[in-house]
């Protein structure tokens, strides 16, 4: 077995014949991925030795707080890296051919899954899996950043594959740099996690730096250590935003000791104004992600990522990903929904507040307060009560259980039909589509851990839920391709927002021929005569911004003239049928 495996290429063995210490014997055995048994003796390992009531040291380095393990392994390393004189280094010797077994050693020998929560450095193949075709648009996408001098940023559709156009652009640069050092930085837990599971694929086995700093710094150390000894030609690390800033991990981060690839996922996160100071001079080679990099609003922050990272270098739109069937078709249905009569009410006074310190929005004072309005006014829409029995009416008219279903609520109140009591509409939703409807859902919210927001997305590609009920959390990154129904309870008109949502729901997946998007808008009350001037323009102007959200939508839906359709009358009232 031994000989088989030296002939394959599966086993490499380093033999150190020390002078100083002949009566001492170890063994390290390593595997793939870089965890270590030790075997050691401080006697000459022969078999008289057990006939002696003589003994062995085992340990391993995983579980380890003492770090004897490792002790051991970098004693070797040391040894071996600069040549001591009293020690020999005897290379394997040529192996004989392979002896033929029963079965290859890779299905004779099973390795154990990894304990909870285990670490491991990395892994000794990085390369492109063979089930992995890489498309025509992915190799421009790579072209293009090459050609940029290893800078830029890919826009690419939700669900364009811009994950593994980046590992396979990776996996090239590898090819020319060695040793290399992968720094995937991701804005939120589950999006870490899918890069992981990604990164595995290709033969890659990240050190997580995403939970608390005793889980990863000792690792991210051993692992820099390995790379400088020539022992690591391949170095990878997924970090969150967060940790990311931290001053820990910026010390630990050595681009001194081996080119670094940083790959920045929705990288448009990045331009926010407590990341945009960290970001680390020494890595030269930089990748930049994301569907909409523009940071909506913020031209200072958008301008800061383009310095760091370079422009746009590639661009592949959803028209182009549904077209190229990259992403699947969809049909758009607007549905629009009124305010009650206190809503209403509320909504005039809001209105006739914000228009009176808009034409007026010069002090800070009235800017905050102005900001704050706005935000309620958001909020009243977000949470209108009538879209509850609006949603109803979908499912109803559906006819059949939904399945594999998102549905987007805001985060403001609304009075729950079951309790005639105000409650966060996400609670509501929920308890409507448990209750009423039967149907298998969960919330997937910040307040939940990012072990249970992955149970649940498991079980919602598994079929065991019908829907999953969300704010913001699956607004960005998570991959959950047999989603095919979406309800939008809640938007903003942040081109970001609606854009993800959008490719979150026409990834494509087995069985899944389209996807369907149910849009709940509020129809603005009509107050007639009795709107002043400012405020009437004032609402010109909001819809307006709706109103584009609601064409993009139209315009690469299959339906998209018919859907367009429904709103003529609004567009008529406010004068924006040009628009």
């Amino acid at each position: 077995m031994l000989s088989s495996l030296v002939a394959r290429g599966g086993l490499t063995i380093r033999v150190l014949n020390s002078e100083s210490a002949p009566a001492e014997s170890a063994g390290i055995f390593t595997d793939a991925v870089g965890e270590h048994i030790v075997v050691r003796s401080e006697h000459s390992a022969t078999a008289g030795l057990f006939d002696q009531n003589g003994g062995l040291d085992v340990m391993w380095s995983w579980g380890d707080p003492r770090r004897r393990a490792a002790q051991e392994v970098e004693r070797f390393d040391h040894a071996w890296s600069v040549g001591q004189l009293d020690v020999d280094q005897i290379p394997p010797t040529d192996a004989r051919p392979p002896i033929p077994l029963s079965k290859e050693p890779e299905e004779s020998c099973r390795v154990a899954e990894d304990p909870p929560n285990a670490t491991r450095p990395t892994s000794a193949e990085f390369a492109i899996p063979p089930d992995i075709e890489v498309r025509d648009y992915q190799k421009d996408a790579m072209r293009a950043w090459l050609d940029a001098g290893g800078r830029g940023i890919l826009a690419m559709a939700t669900g364009a594959g811009k994950t593994l156009t980046a590992l396979c652009l990776a996996c090239k640069v590898a090819e020319q740099n060695k040793p290399l050092v992968i720094v995937v930085v991701c804005p939120f837990l589950n999006l870490a996690t899918q890069w992981i599971r990604e990164m595995a694929r290709f033969g890659l086995n990240p050190i997580s730096c995403f939970y608390s700093r005793e889980r990863w710094e000792r690792p991210l150390q051993e692992a820099y250590q390995r790379v400088s000894s020539g022992l690591m030609p391949c170095m990878s690390v997924v970090v969150s935003n967060a940790t990311f800033l931290s001053p820990t991990f910026q010390a630990a981060l050595r681009p001194s000791l081996a080119q670094h690839l940083l790959i920045a996922d929705e990288v448009h996160n990045l331009g926010a104004k407590h990341l945009k100071s960290v970001l680390p001079q020494g890595i030269s080679m930089r990748l930049g992600l994301s569907a909409t990099p523009d940071r909506h609003g913020d031209a200072e922050g958008t301008r800061a990522i383009f310095d760091y990272f370079g422009d746009v270098v590639f661009e592949f739109g959803i028209e182009r990903a549904i077209k190229e069937e990259v992403l699947v078709p969809y049909r758009y249905h607007p549905v629009l929904v009124d305010l009650t009569d206190d809503e209403a009410g509320t909504y005039r006074e809001l209105t006739e507040r914000i228009a009176r310190l808009w034409s007026r929005a010069e002090d800070e004072d009235d800017s905050d307060q102005l900001k704050m309005l706005l935000i309620k006014r958001a909020r009243l829409l977000a949470s209108a009560a009538n879209k509850l029995p609006a949603l109803t009416a979908v499912l109803r008219a559906i006819g059949e259980p939904i399945e594999k279903a998102i549905v987007y609520c805001g985060d403001g109140t609304v009075e729950c039909p079951a309790t005639a009591e105000l409650d966060r509409q996400i609670i509501a939703v929920t308890r409507l589509l448990g209750e009423k409807h039967a149907l298998k859902v969960r919330k997937f919210t910040c307040d939940e851990s990012a072990e249970e927001r992955e149970e649940i997305l498991t079980a919602l590609r598994g079929g065991s839920l019908n829907a999953v009920v969300a704010i913001r959390c699956l607004d960005e990154g998570i991959d959950v391709p047999d989603v095919r129904l979406g309800f939008l309870l809640a938007s903003s008109t942040n081109p970001r927002q609606f854009i993800q949502r959008r490719g979150r729901l026409l990834r494509r997946a087995p069985g899944k021929a389209r996807a369907v998007i149910y849009d709940f808008i509020v129809r603005p009350p009509d107050f007639g005569g009795d709107a002043d001037a400012g405020s009437f323009s004032l609402e010109r102007r909001m819809f307006r911004r709706e109103l584009e959200r609601i064409l993009e939508f139209c315009r690469t839906a299959e339906n998209g003239p018919v859907a367009l359709q429904q709103l003529q009358d609004l567009r008529v009232s406010y004068n924006l049928l040009a628009h």
